[in-house]
């Protein structure tokens, strides 16, 4: 059995043969669990990654609950959660003095229990689940332009995944010359339907939006679905609900729930396709979230007040690690870098 899927074809765990696996043999489920939630979160994943997951779990109930375990301690802390509970392992066998890098391990593996604030990042666990059905996708800190028919454009931002719609009546065959539009099933999109005199339709959770002639985005991150017109018009549809939304309107729906347009600064929301996060006056949970889907590891924050602050900056995504100095340098914040991208902020 092997313990890390790099490579599903050649590297992936193989299912174990016993019925009820000995110590040993869950043990090396476990571990093959938590290689495997790395894999699928390193940014890199691939389609047949997922794939490879999926017969892995279907082995066998161990399998499965492993790997529901591994992806439950990684959202909770992440790579540092698996570090601190390894040191508290080795602190059992080899007592020694108690120091800083000791305390800091410490006060993150209590951040569960003592309610501190700890942001995991935005649409992780909806993209891992996506990932297999999904027809074009991005890596981490990845942008991609694809031109359709019509003349529509469609920008992906990092970590998105998009599938062609299946239209009625074509026995769910995909087709870019037949789909009326794109299903995100994860991540934010740009539409440019601009020169286009048909409808096009995005779809994302259990709704949809219909652009003719416009310009906008759709952002589905943790089943929270926001549409953005920056130009022309957009019908967004949610059961037999809908908002029309004209220039500079937007609005947000989850699960049944629609909301009502409202004004907004599309400059801000846009500012990705430009290679630049624009953020004003925003809570920095909301920072954490959105800088965490462009980048490798982790950040989180073990500080309560710290959690309640706002940011205001421009950041080029391309050096969005400057985004650390200006919350050392406005907030106050202590920011102690780690090993596997982990950034702590307290």
């Amino acid at each position: 059995m092997k313990a890390a899927p790099d490579s599903p074809n050649r590297h992936a765990p193989q299912p174990s043969r016993q019925a009820v696996p000995d110590t040993l043999a869950l043990q090396a489920v476990q571990r093959d669990a938590h290689a495997w939630v790395r894999r699928l979160t390193s940014g890199s994943a691939t389609v047949a990654d997922a794939q490879a997951l999926q017969q892995w779990c279907d082995a066998s109930p161990a399998h499965a609950a492993a790997f529901a375990d591994a992806r439950r301690l990684w959202r909770d802390l992440g790579p540092a959660g698996e570090m601190v509970r390894s040191r508290e392992r080795a602190e059992v066998r080899r007592p020694k003095r108690v120091g800083r890098r000791v305390f800091l391990g410490g006060a993150l593996a209590s951040v569960a229990g003592v309610g501190a604030a700890m942001i995991a990042p935005v649409g992780l666990w909806g993209a891992m689940t996506s990932l297999a059905h999904a027809d074009y996708r991005t890596s981490t800190g990845e942008q991609r332009q694809i031109a359709l028919a019509n003349d529509v454009t469609v920008n992906l931002n990092t970590r998105t995944s998009i599938a062609w719609l299946k239209p009625a009546g074509t026995g769910g065959q995909t087709s870019q010359s037949v789909s009326p539009g794109i299903d995100l099933l994860d991540g934010e999109i740009a539409v440019d339907n601009l020169r286009s005199g048909g409808p096009f339709v995005v779809a994302a959770g259990d709704g949809r939006a219909i652009g003719t002639q416009a310009n906008f985005e759709v952002r589905n991150l943790d089943s929270r679905v926001c549409v953005t017109c920056v130009s022309g018009s957009v019908r967004v549809e949610l059961g037999g609900n809908r908002v029309q939304l004209g220039a500079h309107e937007q609005v947000i729906y989850q699960g049944q729930r629609l909301g009502r347009a409202t004004n907004v600064d599309t400059t801000v929301a846009t500012a990705w396709r430009s290679g630049v996060l624009v953020f004003r006056d925003t809570p920095l949970p909301d920072v954490v979230n959105e800088i965490n889907r462009y980048r490798s590891g982790r950040v989180v924050v073990i500080d309560d007040r710290l959690a309640q602050k706002h940011l205001s900056g421009r950041f080029r995504i391309d050096s969005i690690g400057e985004i650390f100095a200006q919350m050392q340098a406005v907030l106050g914040a202590n920011v102690t870098h780690l090993p596997g991208g982990i950034v702590v902020v307290g």
